[in-house]
């Protein structure tokens, strides 16, 4: 990596990148934790049709959905809610990776690996399970770009081999994510979050699959209240979103 490309990675890295979500399934005192990211191209899941969700949680103003999907044996989720915030504090704080320990469910590092230019960037991050279940981490290339005159997009896809695997972690061998930004006007905007993943190892998609709305609404929740942080206040969108 040059010199030039090594300070867009500290500036990228101090300034906001990547967005991944993240999820937890409990039952007594087992709990397997994992995560989502997110990567731009029009045949996704997350293209397709609207039809088929379940509403499985509605609460604090947040919805959670879930619909069965043939690329994974996990379903996959749709969570959604509207915040009382503008558009560039939302994306600043989705984009602020320093705080995603902060409001992402049991995420235990984040951290931008590399940088290809302004909007598109490649993300790790790992979450924290308890014993004697192993942490899981993901590696995800991060698209980025402003789908309408009111509406930016954060999309992202698994990119597992991206690094060498960690010792005592397992990767998630497949992930597609979607944040989706849409402004309301009067420091409003409605925000849908779509996730699809393979968790990897014996953890079985049925029970996945009970739990699967927790994280989910957890994460949402957190990012609700995360936006009104004084840091976001005076937030000007980037250049390439504007």
């Amino acid at each position: 990596m040059g010199r030039s490309s090594g300070k867009l990675v500290q500036k990228r890295k101090k300034q906001i990148t990547g967005s991944f979500i993240y999820f937890c399934v409990q039952q007594q005192n087992m709990r397997i934790s994992f995560f989502f990211f997110f990567f731009f191209s029009s045949w996704l899941l997350f293209s397709q049709s609207e039809e088929g969700w379940k509403l499985v949680k509605q609460q604090k103003g947040i919805d959670v959905y879930v619909k069965s999907i043939s690329k994974s044996p996990v379903n996959a989720v749709k969570a959604t809610t509207t915040l009382d915030c503008s558009m560039a504090s939302a994306i600043e704080a989705i984009l602020d990776v320093s705080n995603h320990t902060k409001w992402m469910y049991q995420c235990k590092n984040a951290k931008v690996l590399s940088v290809d230019n302004d909007s598109t960037w490649y993300y790790y991050a790992q979450s924290r399970t308890p014993w004697p279940v192993l942490d899981r981490d993901y590696v995800s290339k991060i698209v980025a770009r402003k789908n309408s005159s009111n509406s930016i997009i954060i999309h992202g896809f698994g990119v597992p081999d991206y690094i060498p695997e960690k010792k005592d972690i397992i990767r998630l061998p497949y992930s597609e994510s979607e944040w989706k930004f849409t402004s309301l006007g009067s420091n409003q905007v409605y925000v849908e979050l779509y996730l699809s993943v393979d968790v990897g190892g014996t953890v079985p998609p049925w029970l996945l699959n009970l739990f699967i709305s927790r994280g989910p609404y957890q994460t949402m929740l957190n990012f609700s209240i995360m936006v009104h942080n004084k840091k976001y206040y005076d937030a000007s969108l980037p250049a390439f979103l504007k």
